[in-house]
This record gives structure tokens, C-alpha cells and sequence, in this order.
């Protein structure tokens, strides 16, 4: 199963409350909120898929047993007795070392145990851990899939852990792609790419990713639209959003991305009635009502602008930055002690 993580990311939107007047001018910068689901990925479902007939044993060893119950403990989140029985089961030669070993690191991975996860990776590979910590070594690395996966473990936990070696974490990631049919190493190099501005290529590696798993296709899409207008590329991106739209006509997710495209594009009406839909398709998307507010806001229609942002607050009372917007729209109405109220407020909760 997917459990992606949510990124809220920038359209940038420009006005500003005039001191004594009930009317807003172009200077100050506000964000709508653009969806991206794709994170770093560990939990490696995609593996179990892609590898069912080769991966399990057909025997019913100790070791076997051992492997498919610690498969159980992995996705039940009981790593430490996942770690065990694959530990137990990586003795018998009918179960996988490589996958027993790759699934350990998993484990701690999810423990967030860095170094128990180079310390497995140099087990596997028989090379000393200050090795594999050397950008140069996977330069000439062979390809073999303990490699693969080794690389990928270390690079992802870095990226995840310790963000100051990014020589090694571009090292790593790069070498898991040398897998041609590792899903999860496209998507976490893609997210690194992203994460570094790179968006070129992050659009090459989603795409990638997208003909590996065209079930998978809606998280990727999401952010490829995302992606394709950072990169200065709008029609893409419309493009991505439509055919979004056409396979999951009921993603609300989607609808709000494209209302904000049409907002970046300067078409407000449109922007308006496609994230109108994604409220109407989904009510409790805080990002959809938040962006329609902000348009709302920039057209100068203060009152709607209040209500959506109070809609939003109605849903989540910790909504910093609904409290934060509604300030502009009650003092573009007059209300200058509601707006001190609701400024307070935005500022206590990103406290």
C-alpha cells in the first residue's frame, strides 16, 4: 500500500492590505497550495509484486517460514521481529539471502538505526562500511542486486537522516536505477531531484516510474504537473492534470493542482470553478479551500474570501495559515480587531 506523505508546495500569488483603505494592491507574496504525494519511499511493496514468483521459496523449510512470517512482522510495523526471523532465515540456502539481507535493512530503516543499516549493507556485500560511505566506490560498483539494493538502502537513509553528505546520497540513489525495474529507486530519486531543483530531471525518473507502474499512475501525475510549471513548462503541465482527470475523474487532488495552475495562468475564473470541484468533490480538502479563498482574496471578493477561509478553519481549528489569510480578508472588510485576532492566532500556532 501507498502511504505517501503530502507536500504543500508554491504558486505565487501577490497583494497586500493598504493601510486604512478596504482594498488590496500587487506587493506581497501568498502561496496557494499545490499537492505532491510522492515522498521517500520504505516500505519497497512493489518488490513483494514484481518478484512473487522468483522471491518465495517453494519449499516449506525452517527457513521458509521463517522468511514468510517475517515478511508478516514487516508489514504489521514489528520490525524487530521481522529483523529476527530474517536473520534465521537468510541461513537456509532455499530462501533469498540477498532479499533476506535487503529486507532487514528495511527494518531499520523504519527504526531509523542509520548505522545498523550500513552495518547489514557491508555484511551483504562483504566491504567495509567507510567504503560504501565513499562516493567514489559506487562509481565502479558492480551491478548486481545486493549492490542495487545496498546502495539504495544507504542513499535513501541518508536523504532521510543526514542531509550533509549529498555527494553520497546522489551516489547511491543514482546506482539504484541501474535496476531498470526498481520502482521505488525511480520514485526516491526522483524525490531527491526534486528536493535539489533538479526538475528536468525528476520529470525524466517519474516517468520512468509511471511506465513501471501505470496503476500508480495518480500519485505520479499529480506531481508531474507539479513538476512540468516549475520547470516553465504549463502546457505539460495542463497536460499531466487533464489526463489526471480523464483516469480519476473523482481526484480532488488533482482539480485543486490544475485551479491552481489556471490561477498561475492568470485565469482566475477558471481557476475558480476548477476548485470549486475539488471542494464539491471532496469538503474537507483544507488545500482546495484555502487556494479558492486566496483567488477569492486577489479578485477582491473579500466576503467569499472570509467564508472559505473560515470553512477551513471549521474543518481544522489549527489551521495556522487559514487563521493567517482570513487576517488580510477582515481587514480588507474593516474589521481591523478580528484581523489582530486572527494574525495572533497564526502566529501562536507556528509557534
Amino acid at each position: 500500500m501507498i502511504n505517501p506523505l503530502k507536500k504543500i508546495l508554491p504558486v505565487l500569488l501577490l497583494f497586500v492590505i493598504v493601510a486604512g483603505e478596504s482594498r488590496v494592491v500587487m506587493a506581497q507574496e501568498l502561496e496557494l497550495r499545490e499537492i505532491c504525494y510522492l515522498d521517500y519511499r520504505t516500505d519497497f511493496a512493489s518488490l513483494l509484486e514484481k518478484n512473487k514468483d522468483s522471491l518465495f521459496p517453494s519449499s516449506s523449510t525452517l527457513g521458509a517460514m521463517h522468511f514468510y512470517r517475517g515478511l508478516s512482522y514487516l508489514e504489521r510495523s514489528m520490525f524487530p521481529e521481522a529483523i529476527q526471523d530474517f536473520r534465521i532465515a537468510r541461513t537456509d540456502s532455499s530462501v533469498s539471502r540477498t532479499f533476506c539481507n535487503f529486507y532487514i535493512g528495511v527494518a531499520f530503516m523504519r527504526l531509523n538505526q542509520s548505522d545498523s543499516i550500513l552495518k547489514i549493507c557491508s555484511e551483504a556485500l562483504t566491504v567495509p562500511v567507510s567504503q560504501l560511505k565513499n562516493p567514489a566506490f559506487w562509481q565502479d560498483a558492480p551491478v548486481t542486486q545486493d549492490y542495487i539494493f545496498s546502495g539504495y538502502l544507504i542513499g535513501t537513509n541518508e536523504a532521510l537522516n543526514n542531509l550533509t553528505d549529498t555527494n553520497l546520497i546522489e551516489a547511491c540513489l543514482s546506482f539504484g536505477t541501474k535496476d531498470r525495474d526498481f520502482l521505488e529507486a525511480y520514485i526516491n530519486y526522483g524525490v531527491w531531484n526534486f528536493q535539489n531543483g533538479h526538475y528536468n530531471k525528476t520529470i525524466d525518473l517519474y516517468k520512468h516510474a509511471l511506465d513501471l507502474k501505470p496503476g500508480y499512475d495518480s500519485a505520479i501525475l499529480l506531481c508531474m504537473g507539479y513538476v512540468y510549471r516549475l520547470a516553465g513548462d504549463p502546457d505539460q503541465s495542463m497536460k499531466a492534470y487533464i489526463l489526471l482527470k480523464s483516469r480519476y475523474p473523482r481526484f480532488a487532488e488533482g482539480y485543486n493542482n490544475r485551479g491552481c495552475l489556471y490561477a498561475y495562468l492568470e485565469n482566475n475564473g477558471k481557476a475558480l470553478s476548477t476548485l470549486t470541484i475539488a471542494i464539491r468533490k471532496d469538503r474537507a480538502l483544507l488545500d482546495a479551500l484555502c487556494n479558492r479563498g486566496l483567488v477569492y482574496l486577489k479578485l477582491k471578493k473579500y466576503n467569499q474570501a472570509f467564508d472559505d477561509f473560515s470553512d477551513a478553519i471549521r474543518i481544522d481549528s489549527k489551521f495556522a495559515d487559514a487563521y493567517y489569510y482570513r487576517g488580510f480578508a477582515r481587514k480588507a472588510m474593516g474589521d481591523l480587531v478580528g484581523s489582530i485576532s486572527d494574525y495572533t492566532r497564526a502566529i501562536d500556532l507556528k509557534k
